[in-house]
Parts: C-alpha cells; structure tokens; sequence
C-alpha cells in the first residue's frame, strides 16, 4: 500500500489563518492587536505582581502601544495586499487638510489646559504647577522633545492607525458613526485592561475611577470620531490629538488640577454629540474606506 504525501501541518494552518482574517478582519484586528500588545506588557506586569524578581524596563508598555499598529497593517496586508497598505499609509500621513483640524489636533490640549490653569487659579488661589506641563514620570531619563515625539509615534501613530485608520471606517460601513464609536471605544478600553497592574495610574482605580475612565475613553473616541470624519480619514490628525492629550493628562499635575482637566474634556465630549454631524451621522459613512 503507497504512503499517503504526508502533509505540512504549518503551510495548511498559515493558510487557514489567512483565510481566517479575510473572512473576519476586524476580529482578526483586534484579537492580533491584543496579543502583539499584551504579549508585549507580559514582562511589566509579572514584575510588577512579583512574578519576576529583576526590574523590567518600563519601555515595555510604550512598545507595547505599537500592536494596533502593527495588528492594522498585518490584516491589511493580507485582506488587501499592496493596494491597501498603500492606502492606509496615505492617511498615516494625510496632512494635506484644512488648516483648522490642525489647529486642534495640535493646540487644543494647551488652550484646555490654559482654561483648567485659570479655573485652578480662581478655584484655589494659586497656579497649577505650571513648569510639569509636558513632564513624565514614568520615563524621566527622556528630554522632554524626546518624549514627546515618542509619544506621537508610538501612542499617536501606533494606536490611531488601528482604532481609527482600520476599525472605525470598517464598522462606519455598516452602523451610524456613534454606534461605531462606541464598538470601538469598547475594545480600546479592553486594550488598556493589563495596566491596571502594572502602571500606576491604573492600579489605583476602584470600581467607580474604573467607570470614570471608560466614560472618558469613550468621549474621547467620540472626539476622535468627529476629527477624523471631519479630515476624510487622517489619520496623522487623530494620532497628533491623542499624542497631546497623553502629554497634557500624564503630566504629573496634583489630583484636584487633573479633575478640572478631566471636566474640561467631559464637557468637550458631551458637546460633540449634539453639535457635529460626522459623529452623529444618521446613515453609514462608506466612503471613508477605500
């Protein structure tokens, strides 16, 4: 009797995963963007919880904000082929709108600021500490400019090209833009859950900080939704905007000016959805991908 060829286990399951994520993009997205991210913020988080008895460099969790990155240009990739890395990577770099959208992308954070700087001072009768605007903690061995940049790339850049330059125009095809806002703000505050023990901000967090910082993820993407709907897809536009609010609201400000911050943008958020219509667009908006 003839042996039968024997097969190539590896070839035929690669094969399945293709046809995987052609089939289900935008589950493939978010599962792979979970694992490159998690995968990544592994060596933190067992440090932190004692798992490891050696320090572990914190730049672990800035690398780690790539995976959405990298998880969107994966799927694309194979969904769509040169073609579709080709068009995302425009609207990576679509700087070419209206000079108003860059004007909040990059200022709006320091005239919030500036507001919650004045409302601080009436408040409590002093500044806030106005030399911290810009600083880190969590990384202070960086100079300031770098850390900036860094935060362009890796939060800006690396997040947006995923939530917004894949997810949100993907849902946008099929539901209102609120509704897709939503879907993602969802997944984006699933995407942050291991740093809740490993990163101080989140560690603190009881049940009802939690719930605050979900309601502020989703203003937030709401925000984003109305940038990016508003630019025709850029995504350079997002990311520079989500660059500066990790800028703004990481600096390590007392926790009474960071109230007034987090107000400030609530009010923001809340305005959003009742005065700009690429957030609460009534039909799918389908054009905004390929």
């Amino acid at each position: 009797m003839n042996n039968p060829i024997p097969t190539r286990p590896s070839t035929y399951g690669s094969r399945s995963l293709q046809q995987f994520m052609r089939q289900h993009p935008l589950i493939s997205f978010f599962l792979l963007t979970y694992t490159l991210s998690w995968i990544t913020w592994l060596p933190q988080l067992a440090a932190t919880q004692g798992f490891l008895n050696s320090s572990v460099s914190p730049y672990f969790h800035i690398l780690g904000a790539l995976g959405p990155m990298l998880a969107a240009l994966i799927v694309t990739s194979i969904t769509e082929g040169r073609a579709g890395i080709q068009e995302l990577a425009r609207r990576m770099f679509r700087w070419r709108v209206n000079i108003v959208w860059h004007l909040i992308a990059w200022l709006s954070m320091v005239l919030l600021f500036a507001i919650a700087a004045v409302v601080a001072r009436i408040a409590w009768g002093a500044w806030p500490g106005l030399s911290l605007f810009g600083l880190t903690e969590e990384y202070p061995q960086l100079p300031v400019l770098v850390y900036w940049l860094a935060n362009l790339i890796f939060y800006g850049w690396g997040e947006e090209t995923g939530w917004r330059g894949f997810a949100l125009p993907r849902l946008q095809k099929d539901h209102h833009a609120l509704v897709a806002t939503f879907i993602v703000s969802i997944f984006w505050a699933l995407y942050h859950l291991p740093l809740f023990w490993f990163v101080d901000g989140f560690m603190g967090m009881g049940l009802g900080g939690a719930m605050g910082w979900y309601f502020s993820i989703l203003l937030g993407a709401v925000i984003m939704t109305w940038l990016y709907n508003s630019t025709q897809g850029s995504i350079l536009i997002v990311a520079v905007f989500h660059a500066t609010v990790n800028i703004v609201f990481n600096s390590p400000f007392s926790t009474d000016f960071a109230t007034v911050l987090g107000m400030l943008m609530t009010f923001w958020g809340i305005a959003m959805l009742f005065v700009n219509k690429p957030v609460r667009a009534s039909r799918p908006i389908k054009h905004l991908l390929g």
